[in-house]
């Protein structure tokens, strides 16, 4: 049943952003961009105008993928950095983490949309505008962030993907977005995946029954 099922994700993506880890750090070793380029976009606000596109590495020597998660430091490839791993409710607002979880759980279901240079700039913006969008619509177009692109293609991309914003929307999460963050450097998106829902039935059964015996104990008076 599809109200059950929206209800489950829910309370996994609630309940694992609950018990996610605390800072740890780890090393992250950028070798270039994953579909070629880049190509350019231009953002506003904050204003920014140059290459843009999912990045691929190495994080703690495992290969990943990441994009841009701020637009005011800068970052060198094929040099190691110092990060801090941060869980998504920790390193953004709630809208903010639910937009993001959203967006990298509908872009696993559809890769078509960054499997070029065009592609994942559009990518990019579309991450940054959950980022920094504060009129509470997502549009690549209108509202206080928005991206453009003096390349056709590249603005075909952005076009394509800014008519998608309304499936990205309804999409439950079963993957969100930590924050790898450094002091004084560019930060990156992380994706992690949500646990099994069976599990977080489990734990959440658990909560509840630690919360009835609070209950029961506070009319007690014990």
């Amino acid at each position: 049943m599809e109200v059950k099922n929206i209800a489950r994700g829910i309370a996994a993506l609630g309940l694992a952003a609950s018990l996610a880890a605390p800072a740890a750090a780890s090393t992250v070793f950028m070798t270039g961009y994953t579909n070629g380029g880049p190509s350019s976009v231009s953002v506003a606000s904050p204003a920014y105008s140059g290459g843009a596109g999912q990045f691929s590495g190495t994080l703690d020597g495992n290969a990943f993928t990441t994009f841009c998660a701020e637009l005011t430091q800068s970052f060198s490839f094929n040099t190691s950095y110092t990060y801090s791993i941060v869980s998504g409710t920790t390193a953004w607002t709630n809208p903010v983490y639910l937009g993001l979880s959203r967006l990298v759980t509908w872009l696993a279901a559809n890769p078509s949309f960054n499997d070029t240079a065009d592609k994942s700039a559009a990518m990019q913006s579309a991450v940054w505008e959950v980022i920094y969008e504060t009129g509470g619509t997502y549009n690549l177009a209108s509202g206080t962030f928005q991206a453009t692109s003096g390349t056709g293609s590249t603005q075909t991309a952005i076009n394509n993907l800014n008519a998608q914003w309304s499936n990205i929307n309804t999409t439950l999460p079963t993957l969100f977005a930590d924050k790898l963050v450094s002091a004084t450097h560019q930060d990156f998106l992380l994706t992690t995946p949500v646990p099994e829902p069976e599990a977080f039935a489990m734990m959440l059964a658990g909560l509840g029954l630690v919360g009835a015996i609070a209950r029961r104990r506070s009319r007690s008076g014990v």
